[in-house]
């Protein structure tokens, strides 16, 4: 038992699994004796754990109605977490077993919860004796770097059907296609797919072919060898040799140009390939997952893909939903968004008002939008709650309206609300310039929303390259607009 009279504060890292329903109550009551850090944000929990060393996952008994998500919470937590569970459930105790975890504390509706959480802690406390089972990196907790802010959060039931699929992909070893617009979750969704998998101790690389410079797609996909041409200076393996024994994430993959479609359809097929400036084949073991924003048979139809390569990549496809048809992701992300610190630096709450009035847009950004929106509203948060006049789905404008008022030793200006494009194109243009102005109002929003250019195109449902020569026809025909005004 933890002693009011200790001269030492003790904490636990508590991740509490959503829809299991947990009685957090029980732990609430404790934290007059020690404190006890509870969420049910997993990515918080994650940053907590690299500064509390005693971290715990707590299981309700409803967990058989979000297993799909509590297999996922307990193949991404730290395998040192005690598990707090049900007295009595051996088929979670299996679960929880075979997932390598040190050790789990069980509790009763009349369990001393006080004598619970220091059993708890007296567990996570206690030295670890290193097994072979177990390997370093996966011990290792893994927390998201800032920037890198994949949430992870599948609440609505049309989330967890897909989820529930997902899971049962993940147990064949067999190519999967992956579909949905820009910014809905695809490479989250192949993780878990891999994470599921039994290639789960096996490496999992993510590859972006729309980010690719065209003459290098061939290496960086085969590897080459030195000398092979201008600037080869050593022997360099290749992505599907990299992810050997593992998952392989191409994503973007309708981008691939036509002319190194034919040799990936053929390494596909044969499991082996050989390097530029070689004639010896490397054989590897790898597992494919493809991902694409756009319609591939309709760019079949065009010439733009190979519809054997569609074959080969299309054995089982997963269609991913947008994030308008996920009310309650809407709602869980946002509060994951809110709570987490890797988002612009800080924790905040978030309002129920603010959460309807996510609720009724229609998200074309999907959760980068999403991310975007919450990263925005913390900004304009004074209170560390954010609230319905914090949200905003486009660029600020600078304007005398004011916005949520600012504190008194802010008053120097305030922010509006940014007008809509219908009142920004003028009634006597016609439909070709009011076209390009619309567009290029879009191309500046998603510009100064993003971090890059490449996630500027992913927000606008273009690849890279289409999105530069925008630009650059945009800039062309403002040059030539300028020029003609001064010769006027």
């Amino acid at each position: 038992m933890v002693s009011k009279q200790s001269d030492t504060r003790q904490q636990l890292n508590v991740l509490s699994v959503r829809g299991t329903g947990f009685p957090e109550g029980y732990l609430r009551d404790t934290s007059w004796d020690l404190i006890v850090q509870l969420t049910q944000a997993p990515e918080v929990f994650a940053e907590r754990t690299a500064d509390i060393t005693a971290s715990c996952v707590a299981v309700g008994p409803a967990w058989s109605q979000e297993e799909p998500y509590l297999r996922q919470i307990l193949e991404e937590a730290p395998k040192t977490s005690v598990v707090l569970m049900p007295a009595g459930d051996s088929t979670l105790a299996h679960l929880i077993g075979v997932r390598g975890f040190d050790a789990f504390v069980t509790y009763a509706d009349n369990s001393d919860w006080m004598a619970l959480v220091d059993t708890v802690l007296s567990y996570a406390e206690a030295p670890k004796t290193p097994t072979k089972s177990r390997s370093a990196a996966r011990s290792t907790p893994s927390v998201p770097s800032r920037g890198q802010r994949k949430q992870v959060v599948f609440s609505d039931p049309v989330s967890k059907a897909m989820l529930a699929l997902v899971q049962r992909v993940a147990q064949v070893d067999v190519t999967a296609l992956l579909s949905g617009p820009s910014g809905v979750g695809k490479e989250v969704v192949a993780q878990i797919l891999h994470n599921a998998s039994a290639r789960v101790s096996g490496p999992f690389i993510a590859l972006n072919c729309s980010a690719m410079p065209e003459h290098l797609v061939e290496s960086i996909l085969f590897g080459h060898m030195k000398g092979s041409f201008t600037g080869a200076i050593k022997d360099q393996p290749g992505i599907f040799e990299e992810a050997h024994n593992g998952t392989l994430f191409l994503d973007e993959v309708g981008e691939l140009p036509l002319h190194i479609q034919p040799k990936l359809l053929r390494v596909i097929q044969e499991r082996k390939a050989a390097r530029i400036g070689s004639t010896r084949e490397v054989s590897f073991d790898v597992r494919l997952v493809a991902a694409t924003n756009r319609d591939l048979v309709e760019l079949v139809k065009r010439g733009e893909f190979r519809e054997d390569l569609l074959y080969r990549l299309n054995a089982f496809h997963i269609g991913i939903p947008p994030l308008r048809e996920r009310p309650e992701d809407i709602r869980q992300l946002a509060i994951s968004f809110a709570a987490s610190e890797q988002l612009a630096g800080m924790a905040m709450q978030i309002d129920e008002a603010a959460i309807q009035q996510l609720l009724q847009h229609q998200w074309p950004g999907n959760v980068r939008e999403l991310d975007n929106v919450i990263c925005r509203a913390k900004v304009l948060a004074i209170h560390n709650v954010i609230q319905s006049e914090h949200i905003y789905f486009d660029a600020l404008e600078f304007s005398p309206a004011s916005l949520p008022s600012a504190p008194d030793e802010f008053t120097t200006s305030d922010i509006a609300k940014p007008q809509s494009h219908e009142h920004v194109i003028q009634s006597d243009q016609d439909l070709v310039s009011a076209k390009e102005q619309a567009e290029w109002q879009l191309i500046q929003a998603a510009l100064q929303e993003t971090d890059s250019k490449k996630e500027a195109a992913e927000r606008l449902g273009i690849s890279p390259r289409t999105l530069r020569h925008k630009l650059q026809k945009l800039k062309a025909a403002e040059a030539d607009s300028k020029q003609s005004i001064g010769a006027s």
